[in-house]
């Protein structure tokens, strides 16, 4: 009988692990809203990341701005989505020389 109850258990567990807070996907999928998101490290090139963020970001109207990079984040790119014409924060980089960077994004010296 005990065995019926642990495989029970089991079971349920395992069938809930795709609804737990926190619960890693290995999909291709943006984890983010109408602010910005994150993309996994799952898409290996920061190009198609940055892609991905920008078509999300349009998406609501809004353009993409990079927080942090993946070689700072394990592979990540985390964003956020700002209205057009919005300014950078205080503290952000300025303007970057290098054309392909996106804007605002931070460079360690």
């Amino acid at each position: 009988m005990s065995r019926w109850i642990a495989l029970g258990t089991a079971v349920l567990l395992l069938g809930g692990c795709n609804s737990v807070p926190g619960y890693v996907s290995s999909s291709k999928a943006i984890n983010g809203n109408n602010t910005g998101g994150i993309v996994p490290a799952t898409v290996t090139s920061e190009t198609e990341q940055n892609e991905m963020a920008r078509a999300h970001c349009t998406q609501y109207s809004k353009q993409m701005r990079v927080t942090a990079r993946p070689a700072d984040t394990g592979g990540k790119l985390i964003f956020v989505c700002e209205a057009p014409g919005t300014a950078p924060p205080p503290g952000a980089a300025p303007p970057q020389s290098d054309p392909s960077l996106p804007p605002g994004v931070r460079t360690k010296r």
